[in-house]
């Protein structure tokens, strides 16, 4: 176990992960815009649902929650994570006509790629605190719980019922601020309810444009990180990762440890889903007990196998066996 976040023994699952599981369509084009893409191939995609992908490639017990369209969509979606080993048990489908979320991805080039997102009121979205389990939740020594999932009712109120509930039975919280603009009403109610998770959190982890979208402006700085660290430790928080893209990763924990990690130079094949495969990496490493700054080196190698993988987020995650070569195969340069 590891002394970092002394995550419990002996639980059903390492991570249960809640919040979004949609469908992502990849455009099997490259290097050219949305209007010239003819084909495309379809994955599970939404943040914790590639970590979750993710962890469960790495060799962790992983479960879900969350809520997906009760039409193919999701029949889908539950079959894939269900064919990847990772239990669905907390994954219901919606009675209401609700449609999945989704995304378009496109890649402009290795450096301009994104996705064309549809939540507008989707499924994922309508999850309620009386679908949260109690015993589900206790059966996992952590959850993680997306930020995107804070940002309308009544999946808002589920997440926070959820992250009580963990806490009751020691269960260790990890909050992805997984920031993505739609749905949000303004910046500072994206701030206000980040906050409130934040303080029911273990780790907090963000890239640092969400960082300053949980109202840490000043953490464009990089010199402004550690204020912002002790913040968040004042409310309960033990670990603060910042993912800064190609300047690598940094982490703070309340003991006053600070480590830096560079990044593995690679070409770059498309720009998303580096991020989550990061997080799947570092969890995976902390919940066996490995150091902080092992869990990064791994999290950085899980990234840059994604960045130069298949254009997919979910499907471009790498085994354990894969981490291990290229970490046997590569340098870290910048650390």
């Amino acid at each position: 176990m590891t002394p970092l976040l002394d995550f419990a023994a002996n639980r059903r699952f390492d991570i249960i992960l809640a919040g979004r599981a949609g469908i992502d369509f990849n455009a099997v084009e490259l290097n050219c815009r949305f209007a010239d893409v003819r084909s495309y191939t379809k994955s599970v995609g939404g943040s914790p649902a590639n970590i979750a992908q993710g962890l469960q490639k790495l060799g962790l017990r992983t479960g879900f929650i969350g809520k997906v369209a009760g039409d193919g969509m999701g029949d889908y979606v539950i079959a894939t994570l269900q064919q990847s080993g990772i239990d669905t048990t907390g994954l219901l489908r919606d009675q209401t006509g609700a449609r999945n979320c989704l995304a378009i991805t496109e890649v402009q080039s290795p450096e301009n790629s994104g996705s064309f997102l549809y939540r507008e009121r989707t499924a994922d979205l309508l999850l309620e605190p009386c679908d949260i389990d109690a015993g589900y939740v206790g059966s996992a020594r952590a959850v993680l719980v997306s930020g995107t999932a804070l940002s309308q009712s009544p999946s808002r109120e589920a997440m926070q019922h959820l992250l009580d509930t963990a806490r009751k039975q020691d269960v260790r919280v990890l909050f992805d601020l997984d920031y993505r603009p739609c749905g949000w009403q303004s910046r500072e109610e994206t701030a206000a309810f980040y906050e409130q998770a934040a303080r029911k959190s273990d780790l907090i982890i963000g890239n640092r444009e969400e960082f300053a979208s949980a109202g840490w402006d000043q953490v464009m700085d990089p010199s402004q990180e550690r204020a912002m660290a002790e913040h968040y430790f004042q409310q309960g928080a033990r670990l603060v990762v910042i993912k800064d893209g190609s300047r690598g990763s940094s982490a703070y924990t309340d003991q006053g440890e600070v480590v830096h990690c560079g990044v593995y130079p690679v070409r770059i094949r498309k720009s998303f889903g580096s991020g989550d495969s990061y997080a799947a990496g570092l969890l995976e490493r902390l919940a066996r007990g490995h150091t902080l700054k092992e869990a990064m080196i791994y999290g950085t190698a899980c990234a840059a196998i994604v960045l130069s993988g298949a254009v997919s987020c979910s499907e471009a995650m790498p085994t354990l066996a894969q981490v291990q070569d290229y970490l046997a195969t590569h340098s870290l340069s910048g650390s």
